[in-house]
């Protein structure tokens, strides 16, 4: 994940899962993304078939797996890594 800021706000970019959020502040940029991330993985497998049909998304299968195996924001936390930087959306 990328952390960086733009024109005052701070956007978080997960390029894994092509997903941004853009905040006011870093925390709640990553607080942001963290949702995200666990709402697009819960929609994901709810619609497994189309998502893995899709050449756009099939292959965040693995990330999708390993946030679901997650209990709660913490343990997603885990799974990423933060880097500071500029971001090219």
């Amino acid at each position: 994940m990328i952390l960086a800021r733009d024109e005052g706000l701070v956007c978080a970019f997960c390029p894994e899962l092509d997903l941004v959020t853009e905040m006011a502040t870093p925390n709640e940029a990553l607080e942001d993304m963290l949702e995200a991330m666990q709402d697009y993985a819960e929609e994901y497998l709810e619609e497994l078939e189309i998502y893995q049909n899709c050449p756009k998304r099939d292959h965040h299968l693995p990330y999708i797996e390993a946030i679901a195996a997650c209990k709660d924001a913490w343990d997603i936390r885990m799974l990423i890594e933060i880097k500071h930087g500029r971001i090219q959306v």
